[in-house]
């Protein structure tokens, strides 16, 4: 083989992590060697990967087999093979791994000569390519052990600082919603099993087209539960905002950027790929799951002052706006209308890629300013964009990018996700126009909350003065941190201007998975630089828009200067109520901030307020007072909550019954057991 042989320059990204891990144990007793070999290992493979991903998929594409074992125990092979589909996401990956694994030079000296630097590299590298194996899983079993060994590692991962007893907690919630989530897609994929003559193959070919409708309609029940859990869809998103605060920041960043995408990646997949699209009602139950995940999850993330609680909540949006593609794109297929299918699952796939970018940027920048403060409180930070500019600047270009304003890339998959709502518009009853009009109304209200969730965290966090001492003493983050954050953020910035490069992919891959032709229905503009999009009478050039600002603000400058700038210019002191100076005291909170919100929305928020007066006699002589403020979560307090003393009570009662501590009624148990084992086999 050759290096321009794309087989061998993708299985050369395998081994090179494999060499990662292998490299973080072998040198796990020198934090620093172990560290840098391991990231630099990293950086190398995912380098190789995203360049044979992208060429596979621009020169058409098709299945390639990487690797194949077969055991003598039955129905027992690992097959690794990726086609378009599988190649998209991988290349998602690969990018974020990328940055990620440069920022993570710098960002995990911090845990030299206090942790065991060469397991979590170790555990690093097992979780890309656990990642890696479920886009390449080539049949169910090779799926579903990726899947698991996927979310092991990844728990692990949380976990990693145990000390923390809240992390032992979220760590403890995400192993069981993902092994809940887990137990319905096995579900599924054994119904699959059962109903295709023994087949076992992954494949967009077909070969489950056969499955009666009913079995079809409660294999994509259990995928939305399982996949769902995965992805953090309300109402099974309760892991989210516990596990990634938990997980240290270039591990949350790999967590939100793509190990909840691999869920899209199994809706797709399982769904689309496999079964086809047929009932109009697995795209509604889709959108409406996305326009709920999309309206609450910003709301909620509105509320919190914890940056990477915030940030997860957002993802929970973000997911949410990505379901709202699928749905539509969805709905259009079972209604045979391949123009707006097309440009919709173009969309969500789009939005995938962005969000991978943009939150992935912000969770580093979150790690950056937690590295430089120690705090991830909202409340204790300000004026960090003079101690930290570059960080600052990055911050606030994820913070336009997640916010969809122009020319970053959040803009151009919101906007195609528009366009396929109002393609589609014509199209369905009364009863579907309402449900289509509501998704683009809640689209609209959750980029305008998102919008200002992110003035408040850029604002109170890096405007104004210092509100605590650590906040006073930051400073600027090592090169390598930065590094990371700037490819995130210039890829940003270049796929919003220039989208057809994330398109022209994308086209490859809506071709393979449902027949539909992107490029012809999306025209190109006349002009080359300008690169825009154009949707029957709507169109979009970010690039001819970026240089129309340009222009206008140009002549603007060179106006006032040419008007009024030779003018005298003299201070005046303003009148300052008698204070000697402003302070940090002076500023607006966090809270503050966002109280006019929890005041409209009080309903969902439950917000309660909690006075705690300190002292030897606290009604007359306090020493201190400390007033809270916070709100509750609906779906824990009346729906977990509820389940959890359900299952207690129940569990109580059984073990009475069950555990008697007699060895009679016990072997009488075995008895029974081994009866029925033997009927079910006689019988069936």
């Amino acid at each position: 083989m050759s290096l321009s042989d794309n087989e061998f320059i993708f299985t050369l990204s395998i081994l090179l992590l494999l060499a990662g891990a292998i490299a973080a144990i072998v040198f796990s007793r020198k934090h620093k060697a172990a560290n840098i070999i391991s990231n630099c290992f990293c950086i190398g493979a995912s380098a190789l990967g995203a360049v044979s991903v992208i060429r596979h998929l621009l020169d058409g594409g098709g299945i390639k087999q990487v690797f194949t074992f077969t055991s003598n125990i039955p129905l027992i092979e690992i097959s690794l093979r990726y086609d378009n589909l599988s190649s998209y996401f991988l290349l998602i990956l690969f990018v974020l791994t990328f940055a990620v694994s440069i920022y993570s030079i710098g960002y995990i000296s911090h845990y030299y000569g206090k942790r065991a630097v060469g397991v979590f590299n170790f555990l690093y590298c097992s979780f890309i390519l656990s990642m890696m194996m479920v886009m390449l899983a080539g049949n169910l079993i090779t799926f579903f052990i990726a899947w698991e060994l996927m979310s092991v590692t990844s728990y692990f991962l949380v976990v990693f600082e145990h000390e923390k007893s809240e992390n032992v907690k979220a760590g403890t919630v995400y192993i069981i919603m993902t092994h809940l989530g887990a137990a319905f897609i096995m579900a599924a994929l054994m119904i699959m099993y059962a109903l295709t003559g023994e087949s076992m193959i992954i494949g967009s070919n077909g070969l489950f087209a056969d499955i009666p409708e009913a079995f079809k309609n409660l294999c994509f029940i259990f995928f939305i539960l399982g996949f769902g859990t995965k992805a953090g869809i309300i109402p099974f998103h309760i892991w989210l905002p516990k596990a990634h605060p938990a997980a240290s920041s270039n591990i949350s960043a790999l967590m939100s950027g793509f190990m909840i995408k691999t869920a899209i990646y199994g809706i797709l997949r399982f769904t689309l790929g496999c079964f086809g699209v047929s009932e109009v009602w697995w795209g509604t139950t889709i959108l409406v799951l996305g326009i709920i995940a999309a309206v609450l999850g910003v709301a909620y993330a509105l509320m919190e002052h914890n940056i990477k609680r915030l940030l997860a909540y957002h993802s929970i949006e973000n997911i949410g706006i990505i379901f709202i593609g699928l749905g539509i794109g969805f709905l259009a297929l079972s209604k045979g209308n391949s123009f707006v299918a097309g440009i919709a699952i173009a969309a969500a796939l789009f939005h995938t890629m962005n969000h991978a970018l943009f939150k992935g940027g912000l969770f580093l920048g979150a790690g950056s300013i937690q590295y430089s403060t120690n705090t991830k409180d909202i409340e204790q930070l300000g004026g960090l964009i003079k101690k930290m500019p570059l960080t600052a600047i990055f911050m606030l270009c994820f913070s336009l990018a997640i916010s969809a304003i122009v020319p970053f890339n959040g803009f151009v998959s919101e906007w195609l996700t528009y366009q396929s709502i109002f393609a589609f518009l014509s199209e369905g009853s009364l009863g579907m126009d309402l449900i289509i009009i509501l998704s683009a109304a809640a689209l609209a209200f959750a980029g305008a909350l998102a919008a200002v969730c992110f003035v408040k965290l850029f604002g109170i966090s890096f405007l104004g003065l210092p509100r605590s001492e650590s906040a006073k003493a930051a400073k600027e983050v090592p090169v390598t941190m930065l590094s990371g954050m700037g490819i995130l953020a210039a890829l940003c910035l270049a796929f919003g201007l220039f989208p057809r490069l994330v398109l022209k992919v994308i086209a490859a891959v809506t071709s393979e998975i449902a027949g539909l032709s992107l490029l012809e229905n999306i025209s190109n503009s006349t002009i080359p630089i300008c690169s825009g999009i154009s949707i029957g009478n709507n169109r979009m050039s970010m690039a001819a828009l970026l240089v129309v600002i340009v222009v206008l603000v140009v002549a603007a400058i060179i106006g006032v200067r040419l008007t009024g700038g030779k003018g005298r210019s003299r201070g005046f002191g303003t009148w300052d109520c008698g204070f000697v100076e402003i302070n940090e005291r002076m500023q607006y909170t966090a809270t503050g901030f966002s109280k006019p919100i929890r005041i409209v929305f009080r309903l969902l928020y439950r917000p309660y307020r909690k006075l705690t007066v300190k002292g030897e006699i606290p009604e007359y002589f306090p020493d201190k007072m400390e007033y809270k403020v916070g709100t509750v979560s609906i779906f824990e307090k009346y729906i977990y909550d509820v389940i959890i003393r359900w299952l207690q009570r129940f569990s109580r009662r059984v073990k009475y019954t069950v555990q008697t501590g007699s060895i009679h009624m016990y072997l009488s148990y075995i008895l029974v057991t081994v009866i029925a084992l033997m009927l079910y086999g006689r019988l069936f």
